[in-house]
């Protein structure tokens, strides 16, 4: 009798069974033990506070977690002065900018001492989930640190700011690792 078919068949079952158990698994189809996730529950986003001195920041902010929530959550986003089930609030608390590499200047004159060559903007924001009818909090973020940098183009000819593209880079991230956050049940 030969038992190379037999031990051939008996590891590719062990193997399929073996990545059947991997750990793998879609979050959309996993039992939430949480209660703010069930489908169909409303919620509404008040608008940033921005206690940065960059204007405008917190509409960035905001209409990226907007985005993020009709896209990936099974919440019913509802308009401002709705009533709704759950409230996310969040404030935005630190914006810089911080040069980090430097381009040296090749002339002699102090005009032409160089400048940044990296620009890194690093945000810092709370988020809370509220409950709705009672206002106590559910999920508190506080210190969400984002950072992220870019090139700065030396040819003044063709001169690209990149700033805003950056900060809109930063918000989606933002909005995209919260509600990950909440979709996976991490309310620690």
């Amino acid at each position: 009798m030969n038992r190379r078919p037999l031990l051939m068949t008996l590891v590719a079952a062990m193997a399929m069974v073996g990545a059947m158990a991997c750990g793998y698994h879609r979050l959309d189809k996993v039992p939430h033990p949480t209660a703010w996730m069930k489908k169909g529950s409303t919620i509404r986003l008040a608008k940033f506070r921005n206690l940065t001195p960059r204007l405008g920041l917190e509409e960035r902010f905001t209409k990226a977690l907007e985005n993020r929530i009709v896209a990936a959550s099974p919440w019913k986003l509802v308009t401002q002065n709705a009533s709704s089930r759950y409230v996310l609030q969040g404030t935005l608390l630190r914006y810089e900018v911080r040069p980090i590499g430097l381009s040296l200047g090749t002339g002699t004159l102090k005009a032409s001492a160089g400048g940044a060559s990296r620009i890194e903007i690093v945000v810092v924001a709370s988020v809370e989930l509220l409950d709705g009818q009672t206002g106590i909090v559910l999920v508190r973020r506080p210190g969400l640190t984002f950072s992220n940098q870019y090139r700065v183009d030396q040819n003044f000819a063709s001169f690209d700011n990149r700033e805003f593209t950056v900060v809109e880079s930063l918000a989606d991230d933002f909005a995209e690792s919260f509600v990950t956050q909440l979709l996976e049940g991490n309310d620690s």
